[in-house]
């Protein structure tokens, strides 16, 4: 797996207002740095906007349909919990999920 790649994954355990479920997510770690053994940083894939101020539309090229939600980072173990790659999303949009979740982080 790889950034860009869209998976399937179970986001359970969650608390609160954290995004839960069997949802898509957007690979976003980069390929250069590596992370520890099958994690990787993600971005959940909601199918219903909400209207939140940073989700991203979705290219319409793809066959993945919904928001990606830069805000709501996460850190996976993409292997126990048995993540499958559906598609690569678009360049352009990938550094765009990424440029928001750095701004949000950046000190």
């Amino acid at each position: 797996m790889k950034q860009g790649d869209i998976i399937l994954v179970n986001f359970n355990p969650v608390s609160g207002h954290e995004q839960g479920n069997f949802r898509p997510a957007l690979i976003i770690d980069r390929d250069d740095v590596p992370l520890p053994s099958n994690l990787h940083i993600v971005i959940p894939i909601t199918t219903k906007t909400k209207n939140y101020p940073l989700e991203l539309p979705l290219p319409k090229t793809m066959k993945t349909k919904g928001f990606a939600l830069p805000f709501q980072i996460r850190v996976l173990d993409v292997i126990s919990r048995k993540a499958s790659v559906v598609e690569h999303a678009p360049k352009d949009f990938v550094e765009q999920c990424c440029n928001i979740t750095s701004q949000l982080i950046k000190a």
